[in-house]
């Protein structure tokens, strides 16, 4: 267990050495919740940072703005306002970034809904799921490039790592949907995906972490849209035992700073560091190690610990499964982008 105190203390050391000044970061998600406590932490830790952060609407990101100016006056702050559940407009988000910038040191991705009915964008993909992987993971395959052309670049999906559950791979997109099927979905492609791109750009350093049980208003939500017989159980629910539950469980401002930590801290190497001559680094266990070699995929649980491996994803490397995976969320893409023609 990474405890709380060794996360503060990595923190003040980030800010403290000021070693990569001038970073260039990439928040999606980060208008609330984990994200938006986490891009505080990153704008108040960092030394003259470029900040990009993605939101639905200007008028909502307008005090989040003057408040990271003011915790920062170094930092170059940029909103900009889409929905990203479109991968259109992701897709447009994404050029927008490469047209400003040479490089990106860090792409943290946090945006979710959850819900107990499949409900489909304009594209033809369930929201939740667009959200939590597809909209991501089309995020970190665009923007690779600008990536690779960082000293030290870092991909952090917060979601659910750890928690893979088998697949349904005649059902990926979950259309014969269920709540917790559509929740172990994402989680396994999510890890499976990193997996494969980690091949292919062994520099960059892939993390897919499960946050714990935070105070953001996800459940919340998930229980406003119960509907028939479970619509008055959700509601007593929700007025009357969350309350009492985000009590006692995390903050998202301590969710923040283990944002912070995972999107920072040194012993998160990719498969091919150029640190990794520094021998005061020491990278813990990852998804697939051994030895002294990992594959650059960090499975983090609420803790900031690896994640025990889990038999299903044993099978899955073993098999092939991640191309599988890949091939299909590209086809995804591709239908949702044929739409517009």
């Amino acid at each position: 267990m990474v405890k709380i105190k060794d996360v503060r203390a990595a923190n003040a050391a980030f800010k403290q050495s000021a070693t990569r000044p001038n970073m260039v970061a990439l928040f999606v998600g980060a208008t609330s919740g984990i994200g938006l406590a986490t891009l505080k932490h990153f704008t108040v830790n960092s030394t003259s940072p470029k900040i990009y952060f993605v939101g639905r609407s200007k008028t909502a990101a307008k005090p989040i703005i003057r408040d990271l100016e003011k915790l920062n006056p170094e930092a170059i702050v940029n909103f900009i306002e889409s929905e990203i559940s479109l991968i259109k407009n992701v897709d447009a988000v994404c050029e927008e970034i490469k047209t400003q910038e040479k490089q990106l040191d860090l792409l943290f991705m946090s945006p979710g809904r959850l819900s107990f009915s499949r409900n489909e964008n304009s594209e033809g993909i369930d929201i939740p799921q667009a959200l939590r992987y597809y909209s991501r993971l089309r995020f970190v395959n665009n923007l690779l490039p600008l990536l690779n052309k960082s000293q030290v670049p870092r991909v952090v999906s917060v979601l659910a790592g750890g928690k893979e559950e088998a697949l349904d791979f005649t059902d990926l997109e979950v259309k014969n949907f269920g709540v917790l099927k559509a929740a172990g979905n994402v989680a396994t492609q999510t890890t499976l995906a990193f997996e494969e791109l980690a091949e292919c750009n062994p520099n960059v350093t892939f993390i897919h972490k499960f946050p714990g049980l935070v105070s953001t208003g996800l459940l919340e939500n998930l229980l406003g849209t119960a509907s028939g017989v479970f619509a008055i159980p959700a509601t007593l629910i929700k007025f009357i035992l969350l309350p009492i539950v985000n009590l006692i469980i995390a903050s998202p401002d301590i969710a923040g700073e283990r944002g912070l930590f995972v999107a920072t801290d040194p012993r998160f190497v990719p498969s091919v560091s150029k640190s990794k001559s520094n021998s005061e680094v020491t990278p813990p266990k990852n998804s697939v190690y051994t030895g002294e070699v990992g594959n650059g995929v960090y499975l983090l649980d609420e803790s900031d610990e690896s994640a025990p491996d889990t038999a299903v994803m044993q099978k899955y490397r073993e098999d092939g499964s991640s191309k599988k995976v890949w091939e299909d969320t590209k086809g995804v893409w591709s239908r949702a982008l044929s739409s517009y023609t």
